[in-house]
């Protein structure tokens, strides 16, 4: 059942910054109408705002945080710190500069309160919709189970994503401390655990999640919602992360089925709606519920006109400051769709030998362009990507001709003459090098740069008009891993801190 224009309260019982502390708040996530407080657990209406309201609070600044502020709000800020922290995409002005310089991460910084405080306000949610969907007595034995999947998807993202954050990949060290497993419902004498390990978080991911895909059918009332294919698309994900290839390429296969690649025309479109065929899973926002400057699209929306007097005008209203690499858009042909970049050619000053410098505001991303009433929705998972683990899968598995023609099966759908593209000949290490390449190209501003080179564990290569941590960092620099926060460490005696 769709829920539409509804107004509920539902307990939010995590701590500020942490799950141990006393305090209790609530999140109040769609306007209109009424569903009383006690009722969101124990009707299948309740449920329902239940799930729409966790999906509102995925990209909102989450609450019990203390001071949030412009880079704070959500999936989409998380989205924007991992690919800001990687080699292709650039902020040297304005929000998620500190982040760009891997200076965002340290115990009392916002940065690691905020990811830690919202990924566990997603848990603290599900938990309360896992422990209470059995018990609704107006929903059949399908819809019950149904609600508990969806929860058990959203538990799993976010363990992922926290797995992520304040560790190295499981592939490096499986048994490094992680983050505690909260697993039931907290209270205010909920004590705090230790770190679990990398393994065992991976372990509780992939038993939520195989429970889930199990449970869901591929309907669902619209795209913000949680269906098979995305609980199939995060095994994929996850599995990818924790190097079982075969498994990987399995579920990236059946994620997929039923949302073909978009053309270079919808490719150009403005990745604002999760409409567009190739879209498993996104975040919708209508014009009332935007956050405006501090938006997903007030940062990476490039799109200008130059005035009379040489400064520019941006066609979305705000902060305009993420920058492409210059190296990064030298990897793009010209006439791929995906080269979405918008350049100042005068963009430079001289050195002594008269050489061009390029300034970091020589190319501006056009790929993500914001509706004209700022209520462009948020990609979170799209065919081309389950494209790619599959293809990188099947390389790992010695099976370059399958990954070579799922390639080109990408490569073609990019350009307008996609019958021109030739497969490549690549193999072994250099074939997973083309694919590490297509990544960057396909999936820019979506949240996988440092992530990626985390996984693969490589060094972060910063090169061009650059402006941050120049050069080489090394592959597993903890310079990549979140500390733990403050209020964390303070309230949870069982916290043992990151370097």
């Amino acid at each position: 059942m769709k829920i539409k224009n509804i107004k509920f309260v539902a307990a939010i019982l995590g701590a500020t910054l942490s799950l141990t502390a006393c305090e209790k708040d609530f999140l109040e996530a769609v306007p209109s109408n009424s569903v009383p407080a006690e009722q969101v657990n124990t009707t299948k209406e309740g449920m329902e705002a239940a799930l729409t309201g966790i999906i509102r609070l995925m990209r909102q600044a989450p609450v019990n945080q203390g001071a949030v502020s412009h880079d704070s709000y959500g999936v989409p800020s998380l989205m924007l710190t991992f690919d800001v922290m990687g080699q292709d995409v650039m902020a040297n002005t304005n929000w998620y500069v500190y982040q760009y310089e891997l200076d965002n991460k340290l115990v009392t910084y916002r940065g690691t309160r905020i990811l830690w405080g919202h990924s566990y306000n997603l848990i603290t949610n599900a938990n309360s919709i896992i422990a209470n969907a059995k018990n609704l007595g107006d929903a059949t034995e399908q819809e019950k189970a149904g609600f508990e999947a969806e929860a058990k998807v959203i538990r799993a993202f976010s363990y992922f994503n926290l797995a992520r954050v304040y560790q190295h990949t499981y592939l490096k060290d499986k048994n490094a401390p992680a983050v505690p497993l909260m697993l039931e419902p907290t209270t205010p004498s909920t004590q705090g655990k230790e770190r679990a390990t990398l393994e065992q978080v991976y372990s509780q991911i992939v038993t939520d999640l195989t429970e889930a895909e199990q449970a869901l059918t591929n309907a669902r009332p619209s795209k913000s919602r949680i269906n098979k294919n995305v609980a199939q698309g995060m095994l994929a994900r996850v599995y990818l992360e924790m190097g079982q290839w075969d498994k990987a390429a399995e579920f990236a296969r059946k994620a997929r089925t039923g949302y073909p690649l978009m053309t270079p025309t919808e490719y150009q479109a403005g990745f604002n709606n999760y409409g567009n065929a190739e879209w498993i899973w996104g975040l919708p926002q209508s014009a009332d519920q935007n956050n405006a400057y501090a938006s997903f699209y007030s940062f990476i929306d490039g799109r200008y006109k130059v005035l009379e007097d040489g400064s520019r005008e941006y066609v979305r209203r705000g902060y305009n400051n993420f920058r492409a690499n210059d190296r990064f858009v030298e990897l793009f042909d010209e006439n791929d769709a995906r080269r979405e970049f918008q350049e100042d050619t005068e963009a430079f000053t001289l050195n002594s030998k008269g050489e061009k410098i390029w300034s970091y505001d020589r190319f501006t991303i056009t790929k993500f362009k914001d509706l004209a009433n700022l209520g462009g929705h948020i990609p979170l998972m799209r065919s081309a990507e389950m494209l790619l683990i599959e293809a990188e899968a099947q390389a790992r598995l010695n099976n370059p001709v399958e990954a070579q023609l799922l390639l080109l099966e990408l490569r073609q759908q990019r350009y307008e003459a996609g019958t021109v593209v030739l497969p490549t000949l690549a193999i072994g290490d250099a074939l997973l090098e083309e694919i590490f390449v297509e990544r960057r190209k396909e999936l820019y501003g979506e949240g996988f740069g440092l992530f990626d080179i985390k996984r693969l564990q490589k060094p972060l290569v910063r090169e061009g008009n650059h402006t941050a941590m120049l050069g080489v960092t090394p592959a597993n620099s903890d310079l990549f891993i979140h500390q733990l926060p403050q209020g964390e460490m303070d309230a949870n005696p069982n916290a043992e801190q990151n370097p």
